[in-house]
């Protein structure tokens, strides 16, 4: 099975996990545990004023591989890096990594590590860590949500500074999966990846990142600049290109997405905020980074970050009016919104990758939802516009197909919304053949009105998930079609996902910076362990999708995902609602934060490093 073709499922999995506050793998509060890291003073230091981040949920296992809550999350973007890193608008940008090439039509990647990158114990980042990292998410007895997407790829230490990347079938976003955060060999490798998560590594983890963990109890985790951290600072900016003797790419133009063309050229973008395509394959070398000196963040950003842990929102949100958080992250539409009436409160939408859609069983014994005037007739039923207004408050976008309308791939002439229109959805079941009482629709050949089951989210779980469904219910029953929902906790509800055991399902899939669709939808992946949640199963639209994650230039991608989103749009095979925004609420003394498509809200921390309070300058 190609390297990312159960992916999907998984990311649902995780994504469920997290919106249910770590339901799917509960785990018991930490005892308070304080991290080895002294720092001796021969006199008392200067009161240095921390950045408060308060979070709904509580630290269980600290590795990029074991995370489980959204806690855990925030602070392995915050200790950890991988290769790659997220920039400005929708580029990437050399992390760990200085630069990188793309040979053998996208079936090769070779990364070259950056000579300052090292761990905090002061020992440098190496290739043998990244080989380390993919057979530690490749071993069969790993069953996190990210093994599956290296199951296909074969990663080799070339020397100490440079890894390459054998991929088993090309893929055009494979970069992208380059972010995965590394774990240090030297300290590993006596652990079987069975032990991780609860090792003691897990409590007191040693990280590459720009921050490391000073301090945490059950309440808090304190973390402070990591010494001689030299990756990028600013990954939105982009710095001119400088002359280079050999003629190849010169070090200083940063490796961002859109910028190699299939001629092998190279070209340093000014920095901008508008999205920028992922990189073409090519087999030159991709532009390097500047090497940078060490970063005193201390003095210049950050000094302190302290992660305060909340059970629920509403804890979060009281701590936050009442001045004990500068920032409250994760909190619903409208609990955010209520924080605006405190002095000085800004609330940063971030777009998100995570499509909402209601997904029907399309396998041939659920027969009725393979009529595609079916799918179209309860799209247009369903007030997706009133949806985004009253449950998240205009923090949404309405959905046309699986592709973000803020991606680099989405096409806007081939992708149509469909209108909230009862008069025309009534058109289309007529047309199939279905008939309207007064008691509701009845389907072809049958002689009772059909019921429609809708399984949701529970709502102590994901209360704007499970108000959702039950909007749709509402529509759908005043249209004739009588709509119930089933809540289930995120366990029980990804059971019955996996089993086939649904008509419909209100479903989150977190599509990705570099949207792939083929584990959504393609044929193979109809099957256990698949990804193709709806069971479609298409000869056009699977080659739809082959031709779509092809590596290839930007503007060769962007037709081929055009393509593609002409057909879903068509079909509506999974008929899209939304894609949500991620909101955050931040003091006005919180000065830095820019917003960007992200996958997770913990990629919010991708531009940390130029964060500022305004009480520490």
């Amino acid at each position: 099975m190609p390297h990312r073709d159960r992916a999907v499922i998984l990311a649902f999995v995780v994504l469920l996990a997290v919106l249910a506050g770590g339901i799917l793998l509960p785990a018991a509060r930490p005892a308070a545990v304080g991290v080895a890291v002294p720092t001796p003073s021969a006199s008392p230091e200067p009161e240095v004023v921390a950045y408060r981040d308060g979070i709904v949920g509580r630290p269980s296992s600290l590795t990029p591989l074991t995370q489980r809550t959204r806690a855990d999350r925030d602070i392995v973007a915050l200790v950890f890096r991988g290769l790659v890193g997220l920039g400005s608008g929708q580029k990437l940008v050399p992390d760990l990594a200085e630069s990188w090439t793309i040979a053998d039509k996208g079936r090769t990647y070779t990364f070259v590590i950056r000579p300052d990158a090292q761990w905090e114990d002061g020992t440098p980042v190496t290739a043998d860590d990244v080989v380390f990292t993919v057979e530690m998410l490749k071993d069969p007895a790993y069953t996190g949500p990210t093994g599956a997407s290296w199951s296909d790829v074969t990663a080799e230490a070339v020397d100490a500074r440079t890894v390459r990347f054998s991929l088993g079938k090309e893929i055009g976003g494979f970069v992208e999966l380059a972010r995965q955060p590394l774990l240090p060999r030297h300290l590993l490798a006596g652990v079987p990846v069975t032990d991780l998560a609860d090792s003691e590594f897990a409590r007191s983890p040693i990280g590459n990142g720009p921050y490391r963990i000073v301090e945490r109890d059950l309440d808090r985790a304190v973390l402070e600049p990591s010494d001689g951290y030299a990756g990028p600072v600013d990954p939105g900016a982009t710095p001119e290109p400088t002359p280079s003797p050999s003629g190849s790419p010169a070090a200083g133009a940063v490796a961002t997405p859109g910028t190699t063309d299939a001629s092998g050229g190279t070209a340093a973008p000014a920095a901008s905020a508008t999205p920028a395509a992922p990189a073409a394959p090519s087999d030159s070398p991709a532009p390097t980074a500047t090497a940078e000196e060490p970063v005193d963040l201390a003095a210049s950003g950050l000094a302190r970050i302290e992660l305060r842990f909340f059970d629920d929102e509403a804890s979060l949100a009281a701590a936050y009016r009442a001045g004990e958080v500068d920032a409250a992250s994760g909190l619903d539409p409208e609990t955010a919104a209520g924080l605006m009436d405190v002095a000085g409160t800004r609330l940063v939408r971030y777009p998100s990758s995570i499509f909402t859609s209601l997904t029907f069983n399309l396998r041939a014994d659920h027969p009725r939802f393979r009529d595609l005037r079916w799918r179209r007739a309860v799209t247009m039923a369903i007030d997706r516009e009133k949806i985004v207004e009253d449950l998240y408050l205009g923090n949404a976008a309405l959905a046309e197909t699986p592709i973000p309308p803020v991606s680099w791939a989405f096409s806007s002439a081939s992708s149509r919304l469909m209108p909230f229109d009862r008069t025309r959805a009534t058109a289309e079941l007529k047309k199939s053949g279905w008939k309207k009482t007064s008691k509701g629709w009845i389907a072809p050949k049958q002689t009772k009105p059909f019921t429609l089951k809708i399984l949701a989210l529970d709502p102590s779980a994901n209360p704007v998930a499970n108000a959702v469904a039950k909007a749709i219910a509402k529509d759908l029953t005043t249209f004739g079609i009588k709509t119930t929902v089933t809540a289930l906790p995120a366990s029980t509800l990804i059971q019955r996902v996996q089993d086939h055991d649904f008509d419909a399902v209100l479903l989150d899939v977190n599509i990705g910076l570099d949207p792939d669709l083929y584990p959504l939808l393609a044929s193979t992946q109809a099957g256990p362990g698949g990804g193709n949640v709806s069971g479609i199963q298409s000869e056009d639209l699977d080659v739809l999708l082959e031709e779509a994650r092809k590596p290839g230039t930007t503007a060769a991608r962007k037709a081929r995902y055009a393509k593609l989103q002409d057909y879903l749009s068509t079909q509506q095979v999974m008929p899209p609602l939304l894609f949500h925004d991620h909101v955050v609420a931040y003091r006005a003394t919180v000065d830095g934060p820019r917003p960007r498509e992200l996958g997770d809200l913990s990629d919010r921390f991708w531009d940390v490093l130029t964060w500022r309070l305004a009480a520490n300058p």
